[in-house]
């Protein structure tokens, strides 16, 4: 019985201290150029103010898709990018279902707004995902 309970002890604690997914979709917008098009990120919660976001969309057509790692609480999030040789910085939001940010670098300057994916949603963009 020690066993068994010691098992179930080391499984729940493996199980909590996972990395949490959240996948968004909605648009982003550049200022300084017409650009625009859909979205997608899976955010995943690596703890400690700590996050990582899988962005995926298209551009002039084309698909793009880059791993952006930032930090702060969801209120206040900030990071750092190269992105195609260009340097960006941003801030955003994780609140209530949505996730908001505001972008600038030597290229491009603009805003996303994503809104998170039900479950079924979820799925599929999980499949889409390399």
């Amino acid at each position: 019985m020690r066993v068994f309970l010691t098992g179930l002890l080391l499984l729940a604690s493996a199980g909590a201290g996972g990395a949490r997914e959240r996948v968004y979709q909605g648009t982003w917008f550049t200022t300084n150029r017409p650009l625009e098009g859909t979205l997608t990120c899976i955010v995943t919660d690596l703890g400690g103010d700590r996050w990582r976001g899988k962005f995926d969309g298209e551009w002039q057509g084309r698909p793009f898709s880059y791993t952006v790692e930032f930090r702060g609480p969801p209120d206040k999030l900030s990071g750092e990018a190269k992105i195609d040789g260009a340097d960006y910085q941003w801030t955003g939001e994780i609140d209530h279902g949505e996730f908001t940010g505001r972008f600038g670098g030597n290229r491009y300057a603009g805003s996303f707004n994503l809104k998170e994916q039900a479950e079924r949603g979820r799925a599929a963009a999980s499949r889409t995902q390399p």
